[in-house]
């Protein structure tokens, strides 16, 4: 008896969470009632508040469920020996984008155009910096860099997040390893090497 009655629980919350995705893209989070979301659900107000106290309740419990489970995924990519490794860059991106498929209705959400929720993607940019220094080796304890350490960190950072972004927002245009490897060969050769162009000095 609890096994049905903790499925009807786990339907109710997915129908909830399904419509809230979906009103967002539709009129954006700050548009959207508890009176909508019950509607596209199927529910009564009722219902929605025994599992929620409020829409930002919702919204949080939306967020730190998905980053928490991208971020078991991003730590589990191995960190190469190397002074930095491309391969990790390729390895963290493949990760990510795999990871998004499995949820691309609450990405898009979160995302995408004018209705994105803003918090999210800082979020989610920080796990991946983080992981990026967590991969950053050193050669030597002082070594002095060409340029800032934070800064490099930054645009990599922006640059993986704008990837993302374009991969869902043009409906994965290619697969998941392949935009991976071509982001490492961006980042190792420079963009206009990587992508055959002739550079005169």
């Amino acid at each position: 008896m609890n096994k049905k009655i903790d499925l009807r629980i786990l339907r109710t919350k997915q129908s909830i969470r399904k419509a809230f995705y979906e009103l967002i893209q539709e009129k954006g989070y700050e548009a959207i009632t508890i009176q909508d979301i019950a509607d596209r659900a199927m529910i009564n107000r009722n219902t929605f508040y025994l599992h929620y106290q409020n829409k930002p309740d919702l919204l949080d419990t939306c967020m730190n469920e998905l980053l928490s489970d991208l971020k078991d995924a991003v730590v589990l990519c191995p960190i190469s020996m190397n002074l930095f490794s491309i391969s990790l860059l390729e390895t963290v991106m493949q990760t990510v984008l795999e990871h998004i498929s499995l949820s691309m209705t609450f990405y898009r959400s979160m995302l995408i155009e004018e209705n994105r929720i803003y918090q999210f993607q800082s979020k989610m940019e920080n796990i991946i910096n983080d992981k990026l220094i967590e991969g950053w080796k050193p050669a030597k304890e002082n070594s002095t860099l060409a340029i800032s350490k934070e800064l490099l960190i930054e645009y990599l950072g922006s640059a993986f997040m704008g990837i993302v972004i374009w991969w869902i927002k043009n409906d994965k245009p290619l697969p998941a390893d392949e935009v991976s490897s071509q982001f490492s060969k961006i980042v190792a050769y420079g963009h206009l090497r990587a992508a055959g162009i002739a550079v005169e000095e």
